[in-house]
């Protein structure tokens, strides 16, 4: 765990939620759910953030990954495939607060709810972004 791996996906992709809930991609907008599916990521424990749109036709697609507790950024190209990979532990989000939550730190919905709402306390807009 690092916390310049935190650092760089905030600074590349934007604070947590402040991305879209749809992009043109496959010849259509496409929404979390879509992007999700498209990439074969139907676990669970694999919850949807955000989407942005970056240059040259590429996109970034945020989830939290349950499993492994951490935050992804997976940056594809038009067609959807994956060119880079970027992961962080939820704990560089939510500090002292993830040690404390015990058991709960194996409930995705409970970790991406408390993400959530640090996230709104530190004044981090949530953007128009919402979870599926």
């Amino acid at each position: 765990m690092s916390i310049e791996d935190k650092e760089l996906i905030e600074t590349r992709f934007g604070p947590l939620w402040s991305g879209t809930t749809g992009i043109t991609f496959r010849g259509g907008v496409r929404t979390l759910r879509d992007v999700k599916r498209a990439l074969d990521l139907a676990g669970e424990d694999v919850m949807a953030i955000d989407l942005r749109e970056l240059p040259g036709g590429k996109f970034a697609f945020r989830y939290y990954d349950g499993d492994d507790r951490r935050i992804v950024v997976l940056v594809c190209d038009a067609e959807g495939g994956i060119l880079e990979e970027h992961r962080a532990h939820i704990a560089e989000w939510l500090g002292e607060l993830y040690y404390e939550t015990g058991a709960l730190a194996y409930d995705a919905d409970a970790m991406l709810h408390l993400l959530r709402k640090k996230s709104e306390e530190a004044g981090v807009p949530a953007g128009e972004a919402d979870r599926c």
